[in-house]
Parts: C-alpha cells; structure tokens; sequence
C-alpha cells in the first residue's frame, strides 16, 4: 500500500484543520518519544557490546570483531553465504 503525494497532502490538510492548535504539541510529544525509545535502544545495545567485549577479554579471544554477525572489510560482505540445508530459497 503506496501513499502518493496527493494523498499525504489531504492527510496534513485533515489533520492541520481537525488538529490546528494541538499539533505542535502533538508533534512534540511524538517527537520526544522517538527519542526516548531510540536512546533506550542505544543503551541496551551499547550495555550487550560491553558485556560481550567484557566476556572476550576475559575468555582471552583475541579478534573480537568475529564475534559480531556484522563484517569489518568489505571483501567479507561482499562474499556469498553458503546455502544451509532447509532453506526454502534454494527450492526451485
């Protein structure tokens, strides 16, 4: 479901006439909440890196970039994952 321009339009008009004197309110409160959930977000995932690095310093491993899924060098990413067995993708 594609919302084009013309219907974005009609939903600010709407919502400006219907909501004229609370909507930077409203917009504000929204915006305050983003923030909060995205900052919360952060924190947790900035408390899993500390604790997984914790946890390789102590376990001594010493390439702690593989321990995360995401790959450092781009050679890495560009590389094709080998197909795992019940994958329905390689169904034909």
């Amino acid at each position: 479901m594609n919302i084009g321009t013309t219907e974005l339009m009609v939903i600010l008009a709407l919502a400006l006439f219907f909501y004229g004197k609370n909507l930077p309110n409203i917009t504000r409160a929204l915006g305050k909440g983003y923030r909060e959930f995205k900052n919360s977000f952060d924190g947790i995932k900035n408390d899993l890196v500390k604790q997984v690095t914790d946890i390789a310093k102590d376990t001594g491993i010493k390439d702690i970039d593989k321990i995360y899924d995401t790959p450092t060098d781009t050679k890495e990413a560009n590389k094709e994952k080998p197909p795992v067995i019940g994958d329905d993708t390689l169904a034909g």
